[in-house]
């Protein structure tokens, strides 16, 4: 069965408009910790953020942390990739609703 994660991963957007982000109001807080992650993989503008991969093709992280941006919800199925550590406590600290969890380990 394949899952909208799947589906995603077979085809992402490169651009996104701000009204098709899921969870939004938290959106500065994932982009800053994506940044943390990937850097400078997420452009932001005035109505519309661009994924813009520091690697060509980009890096199944830089993927990933970029359907995470845009997809929160999605978090539980990316658990289930081949993800790094720090992606993975990030991952499990949004879930929780406790990012501080996140920051303390990057630090």
């Amino acid at each position: 069965m394949e899952t909208e994660l799947n589906k995603i991963l077979e085809s992402y957007p490169t651009i996104v408009n701000y009204t098709d982000i899921i969870d939004f109001d938290n959106f500065d807080e994932r982009l800053s910790a994506v940044d943390t992650l990937v850097v400078n993989t997420i452009g932001v503008s005035e109505d519309i953020i661009e994924f813009i991969p520091y690697n060509e093709p980009p890096l199944k992280e830089e993927i990933y942390c970029w359907i995470w941006a845009i997809r929160p919800d999605l978090s539980k199925d990316l658990l289930n990739l081949d993800i790094n550590e720090d992606f993975r406590i990030l991952l499990k600290s949004y879930m929780d609703n406790d990012l501080s969890m996140f920051w303390n380990h990057m630090s």
